[in-house]
């Protein structure tokens, strides 16, 4: 590191430490002045750093060093205490979703071709985040030196996504088939290197395969109709070479000639991978957005670990074999990652409990209309008694945390004001709103189905006491 550097280094290192006081206090929910002050002071310190690197933060020529690794990180902790806060549209929201993107991509483009279905996500996301870019920019939401970051790194993962189509273009459809065969091996191959545990057994079957798929070259060519020679053979013979030494790396994982050192990575990604795990089924009642720059910075502590040729090393400095499963492993990682980035809901933490509570009655509402068996009075009461009871939460159609205060009500609007973030009056209200319309919705979506089921139950019940008057009339005549 540059040593005129050492003194903007230290600044951000204290703001690294506040930023993460903030987010292991788990005894109120996170709060926009918690973090605003410490925004601040991290957009103070960018700007002097690229006075200092000549106007340019990010320089692909230029290796990044500690003063980078440490911006990257508070940039990341800000990002998500802003989807904690539910500020999911908000520019300074967008920087660990394109991050986790980056990484994601980084794997991809060594793995090679891809369905352009299985991209689709990540380019939704890509586009998402580029109309909030060029609007957001116009708008000067925030200094030059934090969008120069966020235009470096959404340029980046766009570069990858278009190199990644371009190849999926090159073959040609005649060729699609044998393609679609060797992605589903490659997936078979993913699937099996996340287990905690495996056999060469498991591996020897699709090796098999790859051998059925290789034997139909001729003079080294994958045949069309006619005996044409398709274009996109370069594409499927070097995913077919890959598929032969990926398969033959995992049977190395799982030998006694593993590396140990290798074994210890593999680990720690395995628990990662089991703790995003749990996180996917729970995270919708226990996820704090900003729990999950843990494992961010758990895996980028890991990738930092490669050496020589991007490979992980053991203890004598050598490159040993059964580096696919760590690549297969931090890929899916990345990938839980991004997903629980993306449900996350632009609600505040404060208002989630709320909307949790909503959603799972709304769920549970539909399941019964689904049913179409009609309900009691008795067995809808329940249902009645959770919306009564979310419903004392509000005071003038807005609901209250347990402080008294109204979530992304009128006080972070004078926050906002207060900071000077330039954005329109209609955006900044549109935020402030969004959780308290959320819920509010969902609320009236649940007393609309709670309604539906009633007037259905009466219905069954007008039915059934007509047929027993008529039964009655009947029997006695």
């Amino acid at each position: 590191m540059i040593s005129t550097e050492l003194p903007i280094l230290e600044k951000l290192l204290s703001i690294r430490a506040k930023l993460s006081a903030v987010k292991r206090d788990r005894s109120s929910y996170l709060k926009v002045e918690d973090i605003m002050p410490l925004r601040l002071e991290a957009e103070t310190e960018m700007k002097a750093l690229s006075e200092l690197r000549g106007g340019r933060l990010l320089d692909e020529s230029r290796e990044l060093n500690r003063t980078d690794d440490v911006l990257d990180e508070i940039l990341q902790m800000v990002s998500l205490c802003f989807l904690s806060l539910g500020k999911k549209r908000e520019l300074p929201a967008i920087y660990s979703q394109v991050v986790a993107i980056k990484h994601i991509f980084d794997r991809l483009e060594s793995f090679g071709v891809y369905e352009e279905q299985y991209l689709k996500p990540y380019k939704v996301k890509l586009d998402e985040i580029n109309k909030i870019l060029n609007v957001d920019e116009k708008s000067q939401v925030l200094p030059e030196t934090v969008m120069q970051v966020l235009k470096y790194k959404y340029r980046q993962c766009v570069r990858i996504y278009e190199h990644l189509i371009d190849t999926i273009h090159e073959v040609d459809p005649e060729l699609i088939p044998i393609r679609d065969s060797l992605l589903r091996i490659r997936h078979q191959l993913t699937s099996i290197c996340c287990r905690s545990e495996y056999k060469p057994s498991d591996i020897i079957p699709l090796q098999e395969k790859i051998k059925e798929i290789d034997d139909k070259r001729e003079n080294g060519k994958f045949l069309g109709q006619n005996n044409s020679i398709p274009p996109g053979q370069a594409v499927l013979v070097g995913l077919l070479e890959n598929l032969y030494f990926w398969s033959h790396d995992l049977v190395i994982a799982c030998s006694e000639d593993f590396s140990p050192s290798l074994q210890s990575i593999r680990e720690r990604l395995l628990e990662i991978k089991n703790h995003l795990e749990r996180l996917e089924l729970t995270h919708k009642w226990t996820l704090r957005q900003t729990d999950l720059f843990t494992y961010q910075h758990q895996l980028h502590d890991i990738v930092k670990m490669k050496k020589v040729s991007s490979k992980f090393v053991d203890q004598n400095g050598q490159a040993p074999e059964g580096q696919t499963i760590l690549e297969f492993l931090l890929n899916r990682c990345y990938r839980m990652i991004f997903i629980l980035l993306s449900e996350s809901v632009p609600v505040s933490e404060a208002l989630t409990p709320v909307y949790n509570q909503l959603t799972t009655v709304r769920q549970c509402l539909l399941a019964v209309k689904k049913t179409g068996a009609p309900c009691s009075s008795e067995e809808l009461y329940p249902y009645q008694m959770k919306l009564t009871s979310i419903e004392s939460l509000r005071k003038d159609g807005k609901f209250y945390d347990d402080r008294g205060h109204i979530p992304e009500g009128k006080r972070e609007e004078k926050i906002c004001g207060w900071f000077h973030i330039t954005e329109t009056h209609h955006r900044v209200s549109y935020n402030c709103i969004l959780g308290q319309a959320l819920c509010v919705d969902l609320l009236e979506d649940c007393y609309h189905l709670l309604a539906c089921l009633r007037d259905a139950a009466t219905d069954d019940d007008n039915t059934s006491s007509s047929q027993q008057q008529t039964q009655e009339t009947l029997s006695a005549n």
